[in-house]
C-alpha cells in the first residue's frame, strides 16, 4: 500500500496552468458550457440557470425533478468537453509527473476531476498509470484512483442509440466491463451516437452515476483503503463538501497526516471541518493555491 498519497479536486486542475488551458472552476462551469454548447446547456435559462451559476450542484438536482430525461445527453457533452484538456509541458501536472518519473516513489495519485490532465501528463511523462492493486509488468507505473470516474471511460455492458433511448439518468445505471476511449475520433462517435453518458458521477451532491456504477463503488472503496493505509496525504484544491461522505468521512478516520492546499476561503473552510473532525492530529495548512506551495507539496511526499 502506498506511503503517500495526492488527491487532486477541481481547484488543482484549475491552477496547474494558464487558465484559458485548464477547466473553470464550478461557479464559472455553467457559464462555460452555455457557450460550449448552446443547443443543450444554453438552452436552460431562467431561474434555473441562475441556480446553477450560484451552486451547480444545486442546478443539477433541480433539473433532474424537472426534467430527467435531460440529463444523459448534457453530461455526454460535458464529458465531450473535458475531454478537451490536454496538458503542456508548463502544466503542474507534468512538472509533478517528471520529478515521479526521477525516483522509485512509494506513492498513488487519487482525482475527483473528469477531464484527463493528470492521467495524461503520467502517460507523456513515460509512467504508466493502472487502476486498483494489479499493476502491469512497466518499469515506471503508478496506481490511479477515480472514484467520480472520468470522461473517457465507457460501460459496455448496455448501449443505446442516442435519439432514440431515453431515460431519466439519476434513476438508471448500469455495470459491466469498462473501457478506455482516448482516441479523439473514437470517443466524438461514441458520445455522438451512444445515448450512455461515459462512467462519470454527475456533478451532484450524491454523485449518482449512470454508467459503470459497479467501477464507481469499487474505487469508492480503493479510495477508502488508500485514505486508511498512507502515512502523508496531499489535498489539492478541494473544497470541504461534508456531503461527500465517501470522501470526508475517510479522511476525517485516518491516521495520516493531511497537508492541505486550497486558497484562503477552502483553507478556512477546511480548517473548520479540521477542528471539529481532526483536532487533535497534527495536520498542515499551506497558504495559497497549488502553484505558490508546488516545492513545498513536493518535499512533504519525498519528491
Amino acid at each position: 500500500m502506498a506511503k503517500y498519497l495526492i488527491i487532486f479536486g477541481a481547484g488543482a486542475s484549475h491552477g496547474a496552468d494558464d487558465k484559458n488551458l485548464t477547466p473553470p472552476l464550478g461557479g464559472d462551469l455553467f457559464d462555460v458550457l452555455t457557450n460550449y454548447n448552446p443547443t443543450g446547456w444554453g438552452q436552460i435559462n431562467g431561474e434555473l440557470a441562475n441556480k446553477f451559476r450560484i451552486d451547480f450542484e444545486a442546478g443539477m438536482i433541480e433539473l433532474s425533478q424537472k426534467q430527467p430525461h435531460a440529463l444523459p445527453p448534457l453530461q455526454r457533452v460535458l464529458s465531450a468537453y473535458f475531454f478537451n484538456f490536454v496538458p503542456r509541458s508548463t502544466n503542474l501536472y507534468y512538472l509533478l509527473a517528471q520529478r515521479i518519473n526521477k525516483k522509485n516513489w512509494d506513492g498513488a495519485m487519487i482525482t475527483l476531476n473528469y477531464e484527463r490532465l493528470l492521467e495524461l501528463s503520467l502517460l507523456a511523462t513515460g509512467i504508466q498509470p493502472f487502476i486498483g492493486t494489479s499493476s502491469p509488468n512497466n518499469n515506471k507505473t503508478i496506481e490511479l484512483c477515480l472514484p467520480h470516474g472520468c470522461c473517457h471511460l465507457f460501460c459496455e455492458s448496455v448501449r443505446g442509440s442516442a435519439g432514440a433511448v431515453s431515460f431519466a439518468g439519476m434513476n438508471i445505471s448500469t455495470n459491466g466491463p469498462i473501457s478506455v476511449i482516448s482516441d479523439q475520433l473514437e470517443f466524438q462517435n461514441r458520445i455522438q451516437t451512444d445515448a450512455f453518458p461515459p462512467v462519470m458521477s454527475y456533478f451532484e451532491p450524491s454523485k449518482r452515476t449512470t454508467s459503470g456504477n459497479n467501477f464507481i463503488l469499487a474505487q469508492r472503496l480503493r479510495f477508502s483503503e488508500l485514505v486508511k493505509n498512507a502515512s502523508i496525504i496531499i489535498l489539492i484544491g478541494i473544497r470541504v463538501r461534508e456531503h461527500d461522505k465517501h470522501i470526508w468521512e475517510s479522511l476525517g478516520q485516518t491516521d495520516a497526516k493531511l497537508v492541505y492546499i486550497s486558497g484562503e476561503t477552502a483553507k478556512q473552510e477546511f480548517e473548520t471541518w479540521k477542528n471539529k473532525t481532526r483536532s487533535k492530529k497534527e495536520d498542515i495548512v499551506l497558504d495559497g493555491y497549488f502553484k505558490d506551495s508546488f516545492d513545498t507539496i513536493l518535499k512533504q511526499v519525498d519528491l
